[in-house]
């Protein structure tokens, strides 16, 4: 090793340094202002406003106008400190006019509501001049509340439920880079509704320019996001309209009217059942069809949804969402272990024979023709397919994707720990897992052959491609880095002995090597 790589390895390691300090502080830093600003707002200070809780939700309803204000998960703290609040779905943003609401009732009726019973999680509320009453209460399966709307002498309307929900961000997201900002802000965002005629339909809130209406039996309908996020689920016994109103007076409205309740078109009452809480798959799948649907997983959403419950599995085992990354990213490579064996077969081929092909080129460079025919003799004598390495490649990357995407929105991982790695959701705080995949692309590109007479500009930008991606990994949660440290370090293993298997594993250059 010369003097100059000496150099540059303590320059890269005291940038690592100084970066770790400084995003330690940041982080730091990053944690008080994030509590500061998630804390419950003047909702409990005003009497018009009442809390219920049960061990895993908390409450606030307005008494007045009976809506739910502020949902808060108390499992699922906003950060991983003692005295953390819980994260909110329903509530509001102290530094922008966002609001997310719960509202329901009759419609073509406004009532004025007083508190007439707060108990062990529920309230009832009344409006004697109207005679309506509302009683909201925490249901006994987990983060479901029951909202009865009853009237005594009956309303010639439908009773209604509907999510209230301004422009912006979800609450209570870390949106920096470096903790975790470029995932959270690509995670999807929109309405959804699962009806009889299409199990999942989605639109982003932008894209809502005219009234959307779906009539069903059963079904659902609710505001995907990231981790958690509310639906209100139908039942077999009515049929819904569910609606998607287009913004006004600063509000998109999403939600159902209950349709022939009665013949003579009176109602008296309706219980609406309302999910509030994390995008658990296997916990939503029971609740009702297709809920599990809203945790997105891209294109290749059919083969990332047995992925999750393939990992879950595995997870009831060993107990350690880290150790499960790392079994079941074992697991995939084995599995494609026929399909690699080729790919690594036809790369050592071609790696063989880089010296020969470089030679053709050099010697018929006036002559493109003999050039591609004396290539792909050599080619074919030596049983090496330019297209041999990527073919069996394009096989594997629909499930890799699916994987990636399937990490990138489970909700498990959130301050899932392996090691000193705190939370596996969160970017890597000491930048180990980026610079370990640095290393293994520079070891693999000094396996892969080199194209005969690559240019030495492109030569060069191939040479710098790890510390490009390394930089990249430096914002990516800690959970994608693993898996995809694990993938590179166990395919580089099998590369290196398929090589050695077939006589070419000393011999050529790969990109930027010398």
């Amino acid at each position: 090793m010369n003097i100059r790589s000496i150099y540059l390895i303590v320059i890269v390691l005291s940038s690592l340094g100084l970066l770790y300090e400084w995003n330690s502080d940041q982080k730091n830093q990053s944690i008080e202002n994030h509590l500061s600003s998630v804390k419950s707002s003047e909702y409990l200070q005003n009497p018009d406003y009442v809390s219920i809780e049960n061990d895993l939700l908390s409450l606030v309803i307005s008494v007045s106008g009976g809506s739910i204000v502020e949902s808060r998960l108390k499992e699922y703290p906003v950060e991983n400190v003692d005295g953390s609040v819980g994260f909110r779905v329903f509530g509001s943003s102290k530094s922008s006019s966002f609001k997310y609401y719960f509202k329901s009732g009759f419609t073509g009726v406004v009532p004025e509501y007083r508190l007439y019973d707060l108990g062990d999680g529920y309230v009832e509320l009344v409006d004697e001049s109207l005679g309506v009453s509302k009683r909201i209460s925490l249901s006994a399966a987990p983060y479901e509340v029951s909202i009865y709307d009853s009237s005594s002498s009956g309303i010639k309307g439908k009773s209604y439920a509907g999510l209230y929900r301004s422009d912006g961000k979800a609450l209570d997201l870390k949106r920096g880079a470096l903790e975790g900002g470029m995932m959270n802000n690509s995670s999807y965002e929109g309405v959804a509704i699962s009806s009889e005629s299409d199990p999942y339909t989605t639109s982003r809130l932008s894209r809502i320019d005219e009234p959307v209406e779906v009539l069903s039996r059963s079904g659902w309908i609710g505001f995907v996001q990231k981790y958690f996020f509310a639906a209100l689920l139908g039942s077999d016994e009515h049929i819904y309209n569910y609606y998607v109103l287009p913004k006004e007076s600063g509000f998109f409205r999403m939600g159902y009217t209950v349709e022939g309740s009665s013949a003579s078109n009176v109602v008296y009452g309706h219980e609406h059942r309302l999910f509030v809480g994390p995008k658990i798959r296997k916990d939503l799948m029971q609740r009702a069809d297709n809920l599990e649907l809203a945790i997105d997983m891209g294109w290749f959403w059919f083969l990332a949804q047995p992925m999750v419950f393939v990992m879950d599995f595995i997870n009831g085992y060993v107990n350690s969402w880290g150790l499960t990354i790392i079994i079941f990213t074992l697991f995939i490579k084995l599995l494609f272990w026929p399909v690699t064996a080729k790919s690594f077969k036809s790369m050592a081929a071609l790696r063989k024979i880089t010296p020969e092909l470089n030679e053709i080129k050099e010697r018929f460079k006036n002559d493109r023709q003999s050039q591609g025919t004396e290539t792909m003799r050599l080619m074919k004598k030596h049983g090496a397919n330019p297209l041999g390495g990527c073919l069996p490649l394009l096989i594997q990357m629909p499930f890799f994707i699916g994987f990636f995407f399937a990490l990138r929105e489970m909700v498990e991982l959130r301050f899932s720990t392996l090691g000193f790695w705190a939370d596996l959701s969160a970017p890597d705080p000491y930048f180990i897992l980026p610079a370990a995949f640095g290393l293994l692309m520079v070891l693999t590109q000094r396996l892969n052959p080199q194209p005969a007479g690559m240019d030495p500009t492109q030569a060069q930008v191939m040479k710098y491609m790890p510390v490009m991606f390394s930089v990249f990994f430096l914002f990516f949660p800690a959970a994608l880095c693993l898996y995809t440290v694990v993938n590179t370090g166990v395919q580089l293993a099998q590369q290196s002995y398929l090589y050695k298997k077939h006589g070419a594993l000393g011999m050529g250059h790969g990109p930027g090597a010398g």
